[in-house]
């Protein structure tokens, strides 16, 4: 019998915060600035000799894999893009759509709780505590053994109208790697899913695989931001800006203004590109009621920024915020080592052109 197998290219190990900021972003993954490889093939279901050690395939470089026997009725398998290793499309009545993705990544940290407030507050919702955790987790078998469901629903918004999503992530960690199949979409027919995803869970097949020698070289291991105590940079920052406690992810947060006549800075480090360019673009246009960029205005709307360095960029974005308040963006994307630093001001408008100056020279006060 034959099943599918696909393959991924080669992921950085992340742990700790900067691991688990990088998962956040862009529908949940994570992409590097890597060209990335989709191969397919078909393989006997029993698979020969024995799936490579968490050290042999770190010191190897290594690929996630995912294989599975049939697909329910109705999915229907699309290219992964991204860090994901395989992706799908389910589409019910009433144009009413939902997709499944499957995610790996190797020495990646982060506690439950952390990642179910992270998917909250993608869709909206105020963070929990563990006390109300376990309100939201199931026992599932993933890939043959016991693993986590987590069930969210929530409003996101875009274009200006506010639409309901419902989240179910499964959770497996194995051997060094965590692993997450996300069913995401109109909660109606994610509820449909839900049993068939359940189903489709029992029979995957998840390992990590280190490269054969005729593949290309594996990555470097990303390399730390530069940082000063506290892992982050010495910034130096306007005198008006008042730092205030960031949030999940954040590495530094201000506030400039008050009332409706106020703008906020946040700084975020992930690793990679954070999801890849068009996904964050397409997130910060919907957190100012934007639709999504169409494909050949991405480069248009986050051009070159050399000021900050190569591969630098800034992206300046108007709309409204979810109050129906005028609000301006900008956004200063700056790589460093194996990541990306994220500076955003986003607010009123008047406040986010007077500061811009500010924003730019702030990021280039970062000190080690």
């Amino acid at each position: 019998m034959l099943t599918r197998f696909v393959t991924r290219y080669t992921l950085p190990s992340y742990t700790g915060r900067a691991a688990l900021a990088a998962f956040a972003v862009a529908g949940l993954v994570l992409a590097g600035c890597r060209k990335e490889e989709i191969t397919v093939y078909r393989v006997p279901k029993e698979m020969p000799g024995r799936e490579a050690s968490p050290a042999s395939a770190a010191s190897a470089g290594a690929r996630p894999h995912v294989h599975w026997d049939k697909l329910p009725d109705g999915w229907r398998e699309l290219a992964s893009t991204g860090t994901r290793a395989a992706t799908f499309s389910i589409a019910g009545t009433d144009g009413k759509q939902a997709e499944v993705a499957a995610i790996g990544f190797p020495g990646m940290g982060g506690s439950d709780l952390q990642f179910v407030n992270l998917w909250r507050d993608q869709l909206g919702l105020a963070p929990l505590t563990d006390a109300q955790l376990p309100a939201l987790v199931q026992p599932v078998v993933v890939a043959g053994v016991d693993g986590k469901l987590f069930d969210i629903t929530g409003a996101t918004k875009g274009a200006g109208e506010a639409s309901t999503n419902r989240i179910i992530v499964a959770l497996h960690k194995a051997e060094g790697t965590s692993w997450f199949i996300k069913l995401t979409g109109d909660p109606a027919l994610v509820e449909q899913q839900k049993p068939a995803f359940i189903s489709f869970l029992k029979g995957l097949s998840l390992h990590m695989e280190a490269h054969g020698s005729s593949e290309r070289p594996a990555a470097a291991a990303p390399a730390p931001p530069v940082a000063a105590v506290g892992g982050k940079p010495a910034w130096t920052a306007p005198a008006h800006w008042k730092a205030v406690a960031p949030g999940a992810m954040q590495t530094a947060k201000y506030k400039i203004g008050e009332g409706r006549t106020a703008a906020d800075v946040t700084v975020v480090f992930l690793g990679g590109m954070g999801g890849g360019l068009k996904p964050n673009l397409d997130r910060w246009r919907n957190q100012l009621s934007l639709p999504a960029a169409a494909d050949g205005e991405v480069e248009q709307q986050a051009p070159l920024f050399p000021e900050l360095g190569p591969g630098a960029r800034r992206v300046q974005l108007s709309g409204s915020t979810g109050e129906g308040d005028a609000a301006d963006m900008i956004v200063l994307i700056v790589p460093a080592g194996g990541g990306t630093w994220f500076y955003k001001l986003m607010g009123d408008k008047v406040v986010v052109a007077k500061e811009k100056d500010a924003l730019v020279a702030f990021v280039k006060s970062a000190q080690p």
